[in-house]
């Protein structure tokens, strides 16, 4: 049992789940007007990207400029996936009139966009990443939660979205790195599962 509460699936997870709940509450400011890009809930990100970047340095190669460079490009994918929603759930389809699926695709595409630049950010650092099954696994995922965004107008709450997304791309991450007692810090070993 303490061997599961030490993989990285399992730690990533519940700082996911802490960070969705706390991005949902403690969101920070607006730099910009929607429906014009913009740097948005500029806290969210970060949270998120505090958990990447701690994964990143705990179970990648010991380094504090990955772990920075994680928590700085898991925020850009947060900014990028916000502007993206805004973009096809506004003006980008403004033509079609207003409708559910817009929402939906908008949490689609989003939701895939931040997946996969958060994948690719802790991907550069953290060599077990770099598989198609990882890479697959984490924007699916992503993708998928990401048709949540209907229900934070429906609900009025962030959580709804930000606690099952940041949950499971955290955990699939960490489902992705090897398990500690698996190779010594900063191993460059890679999952035998993708060729």
């Amino acid at each position: 049992m303490s061997v599961l509460l030490r993989h990285p699936a399992f730690i990533l997870s519940v700082l996911g789940s802490l960070s969705g709940l706390v991005g949902s509450q403690l969101i920070g400011g607006n730099y910009g007007a929607a429906p014009h890009p913009g740097i948005y809930l500029v806290l969210t990100g970060l949270w998120f990207g505090l958990v990447v970047g701690f994964g990143v340095w705990r179970f990648g190669p010991t380094s504090v400029a990955g772990a920075i460079t994680s928590v700085l490009t898991t925020w850009i994918a947060w900014e990028a996936a916000v502007n993206v929603a805004i973009q096809i759930d506004g003006p980008l389809f403004e033509a079609t009139g207003a409708s559910a699926l817009k929402s939906y695709v908008a949490g689609l595409v989003a939701g895939a966009v931040g997946a996969g630049i958060t994948w690719t950010g802790a991907a550069f650092h953290v060599s077990s990443l770099r598989t198609r099954l990882a890479s697959i696994s984490i924007v699916a995922a992503g993708a998928v939660l990401g048709l949540l965004l209907p229900m934070t107008n429906t609900y009025d709450s962030g959580a709804v979205l930000l606690i099952p997304w940041q949950t499971a791309v955290a955990g699939l991450l960490g489902l992705n790195m090897l398990p500690l007692g698996g190779r010594g810090r900063g191993s460059s070993a890679v999952f035998a599962s993708d060729g």
